[in-house]
């Protein structure tokens, strides 16, 4: 059997509709790989040393509040997303102490001066974490 051909004498408006599918999914692609570039560059694969550098802010400040918000329980265990993405930045040295502090206090209306904020910038970081991929970090 022969494959019928699209009518050239159609009406340039419905050869545009024949094109939208395709179209769609272009655009469909063009979306979801905008949506998964925006994440974090490490929200989508292990990290074992911000994993340990958690599990010690876990330990040490777990009980604090910042903004009437529990660091292990509301912020860590819940988990709140933007908090562990604030956290891994400063984990990674991406952003300094200072900028840290004022999103934490700034997110969840706490001072930037607060026990859980300073409990949490106490705790010690790798001396030297293993920098991002300049291809992750666009």
């Amino acid at each position: 059997m022969s494959r019928a051909l699209p009518n050239p004498a159609a009406s340039p408006r419905q050869r545009r509709r024949s094109d939208r599918p395709a179209t769609f999914r272009r655009s469909l692609a063009l979306l979801l790989v905008a949506a998964a570039t925006a994440c974090a560059p490490d929200a989508w694969r292990p990290d074992s040393r911000f994993d340990a550098f958690l599990d010690q802010v876990q330990d040490r400040c777990g009980n604090l509040d910042v903004g009437g918000r529990r660091i292990g329980a509301n912020l860590i265990q819940g988990p709140d997303s933007y908090f562990l993405d604030l956290t891994s930045r400063y984990f990674h040295r991406e952003i300094s102490r200072e900028n840290y502090a004022d999103a934490l206090a700034g997110t969840f209306s706490s001072d930037p001066g607060s026990a859980g904020i300073r409990c949490i910038l106490a705790v010690p970081r790798s001396s030297d974490p293993m920098p991002m991929p300049a291809a992750l970090l666009q």
